[in-house]
């Protein structure tokens, strides 16, 4: 799942992260995983290989989504060393959802915990399935959704004008589980994420735009990579926990897309 990748090139990269060239992004960016059409392709090109189904991997979304096009879905994996989460729709047009890195910081055991909530496009009634890489093993779980109203068409304009915004929050919380302060940060991304597969109301495709890499950093280190595909709802949606963050420590939030957009945000860790 290439977290080597992420802690890599995005340390190197942080200091001057919206000047990342699209050749550089491209590098980060796994387009043969995320253009295969079939399952086993999408996994392949993640390079997952020997999945052991887990019940220590909770998949939480509605039994039944009305509208594919905004179905939320909370991943917990309480699996030791948790290196990425992967995210797949079996059934969409591309399968592969997202690819998420998680990192550490040894320098002050800063660390991103195996959880995080965001919001995904169903096509049809499909499972969403989770592989969870931790200590170099791929760990997996799925839950069934049943899908109303196709939601990876998309909707808009082929020439609508194109804005964007970044809301976050960070606040410290209490970890029932160990008793600890833990940062539980949001965020909402203010961009369309267009397939690339819909029309507009003159029946000309709207081209695909979304939202490629997504960088969440605390002082400036690598906690969280995400690489995002089509699938990602519109305006995207995340919730993330970081343990051993600090009163005062900077969050901040950096995004590319695939036609050359960028945006960021920063906020302080809150009570």
């Amino acid at each position: 799942m290439q977290r080597r990748n992420f802690l890599g090139v995005i340390m190197a990269a942080s200091a001057s992260a919206l000047l990342l060239p699209l050749r550089a992004l491209a590098a980060i960016w796994n387009k043969a995983a995320f253009d295969a059409e079939k399952l086993d392709d999408a996994e392949k090109g993640l390079e997952i290989n020997g999945e052991i189904p887990s019940s220590n991997i909770t998949v939480i979304a509605p039994d039944r989504a009305e509208n594919g096009a905004i179905v939320q879905v909370e991943i917990t994996a309480n699996i030791p060393n948790v290196e990425a989460i992967a995210i797949f729709v079996e059934k969409n047009p591309t399968p592969l959802i997202a690819n998420v890195m998680l990192g550490r910081n040894k320098e002050n055991n800063m660390v991103a915990q195996a959880k995080l909530t965001t919001r995904i496009k169903m096509a049809e009634t499909s499972d969403i399935k989770v592989v969870v890489k931790a200590d170099g093993k791929y760990f997996t779980a799925s839950k069934n959704v049943q899908v109303v109203e196709n939601g990876c068409g998309g909707g808009g304009s082929a020439n609508e004008k194109f804005e964007s915004s970044i809301k976050l929050r960070a606040k410290l919380k209490s970890d029932v589980s160990s008793k600890n302060l833990v940062t539980e940060i949001k965020a909402i991304i203010i961009h369309p994420m267009h397939t690339g597969r819909a029309t507009d109301d003159s029946a000309n495709i709207i081209p695909a735009h979304f939202i490629q890499v997504a960088d969440l950093m605390v002082n400036g280190q690598p906690v969280f990579q995400m690489q995002w595909g089509t699938g990602i709802a519109k305006n995207p949606y995340l919730t993330c926990y970081v343990d051993n963050a600090k009163l005062g420590d900077k969050v901040s939030l950096i995004w590319h897309d695939n036609l050359g957009n960028k945006g960021s945000g920063e906020i302080e860790v809150t009570a």
